[in-house]
């Protein structure tokens, strides 16, 4: 069915007076008045056109093939609520109130026509059927897509506050709860196409002051895009390991870093698949914790985080591997021997003066801390040795889900996480999400067909 709608405008300006700024401003407040109109006007279209091709003038009836997908309803009395197979109607005028449907553009109040069935006498809108819509829903999941987009930008209270969006803070609540976000099937992810894994967590409050946990796994690909992994709160580590392997394609030895904090549980995470990997921010940081243990402080500490800075600081050169001249390779190899063995003397130093605490993570760390030049002399692939990445990943969540999760359930809590790292970081994932939630199929389009001024008749 192809129509035109006809809209009728009229503007007065102040010749030589009005600026481009104004009118924009003013186009700006017509925009969604004028967009309900208009999708108001479709509607009535649509609904003339589906009771025209389901009811019979002067005998003639149309076709089946026109009346396909029309006209569907609940068979009238029927206890099991079984479909009728009628698809005739007599008109029976309209509804005595609008349906009020909250949409993107504001509130449609809509007109249904009312039809009565030849068959079993059922009263019904085919108009809602044929749109899909459920019997008492009051709002279109564009409207649901732009809150959940809204949330992910702030939090709710300023969204609120702010107004940007006219929705009390319960229901957009009740839009994060009911959201599907957690059945989205991802595909297969191939370990070739990874160059890194990262995985981390972070606290938030819980129901009555408990304090939950939420981790995150992530990959990084070649190109250096995020390839989300999983996302759970209040998970044990163990189960996301098996969560996160029914993702790989493949469960195979990928010779990539797995980069961590050294949060414990993560030591052996995914050790058949990559090679473990200390963070190199997290390791200066870490061992100044530890020697606070053995009873230092900053001051005195801080010569010996200085060092470690320095001995793990391995800068790779760019370009490509097998054009790098022999010298810069083995500029690499000599100054990474000469760290571990320095790290093995700093160990054995702290040992003499009793800093047990600061031996142990010294030489926990110095197993790991060097996997990233490990693969590059192997390999030659410069992998990341910091999950800052995944950190930023956190602060995004956390502005949203420290301060408010209280009394959030963990099925919550992952749902609006998994939405902010795929809205933030897997944006093709997050517009497919959507455009098979709202059932973007290409069955409309609509376009400016011509604009023109004329002069107005009441002058």
């Amino acid at each position: 069915m192809r129509q035109q709608i006809h809209i009728t405008l009229d503007f007065e300006l102040a010749t030589g007076k009005v600026g481009l700024n104004e009118i924009v401003y003013r186009l700006e407040q017509l925009k969604n008045p004028l967009m309900l109109e208009i999708l108001k006007t479709i509607l009535t279209s649509y609904d003339d056109l589906i009771a025209q091709r389901l009811s019979h003038h002067g005998g003639v009836i149309p076709p089946s093939k026109m009346r396909k997908g029309l006209g569907r309803h609940i068979r009238k009395g029927d206890p099991k609520n079984r479909f009728c197979h009628g698809r005739r109607i007599r008109k029976r005028g309209y509804r005595p109130h609008p349906r009020v449907i909250k949409t993107l553009f504001g509130i449609l109040k809509q007109p249904l026509r009312v039809a009565e069935c030849c068959v079993c006498g059922a009263r019904y809108s085919p108009l809602l059927d044929a749109l899909k819509i459920a019997p008492y829903s009051r709002k279109e999941s564009n409207f649901e897509h732009e809150v959940i987009e809204a949330v992910i930008d702030t939090n709710y209270r300023r969204l609120i506050e702010g107004r940007s969006v006219d929705i009390s803070l319960g229901a957009i609540h009740n839009m994060v709860v009911e959201s599907d976000i957690d059945q989205l099937q991802e595909p297969s992810v191939d370990l070739d196409d990874l160059s890194a894994i990262m995985a981390d967590g972070t606290g938030y409050k819980r129901q009555k002051g408990k304090k939950g946990e939420l981790r995150s796994v992530i990959g990084i690909t070649a190109e250096g895009k995020v390839e989300p992994l999983g996302t759970f709160a209040n998970t044990p580590w163990s189960d996301i390991e098996q969560i996160v392997k029914e993702r790989f394609k493949e469960t195979k030895a990928a010779g990539i870093p797995f980069i961590y904090d050294g949060e414990p549980g993560l030591d052996d995470f995914l050790a058949d698949v990559a090679q473990s990997q200390r963070c190199a921010w997290h390791g200066p940081r870490g061992l100044y914790h530890s020697m606070w243990e053995d009873g230092l402080r900053k001051k005195e500490s801080q010569a010996h985080i200085d060092k470690l800075k320095h001995l793990i600081g391995i800068e790779l050169p760019e370009g490509d591997y097998e054009l790098l001249k022999d010298r810069d390779k083995e500029a690499v190899e000599e100054k990474y021997r000469s760290s571990k063995a320095e790290i093995a003397e700093l160990i054995g130093v702290f040992e003499e003066h009793g800093y047990q605490k600061g031996a142990a993570y010294l030489e926990n760390l110095s197993e790991r801390i060097f996997t990233n030049i490990d693969l590059w002399l192997k390999t030659g692939v410069i992998a990341p040795k910091t999950t800052s990445l995944l950190e930023r990943i956190f602060r995004e969540i956390g502005r949203r889900v420290k301060r408010i999760a209280w009394g959030w359930s963990d099925a919550t809590v992952t749902k609006l996480s998994k939405m902010i790292i795929l809205k933030k970081y897997s944006k093709e994932k997050w517009e497919q999400y959507w455009k098979q939630k709202l059932g973007i199929e290409g069955h409309f389009s609509i376009r400016i067909a011509q604009t023109e001024t004329g002069p107005c008749h009441n002058f």
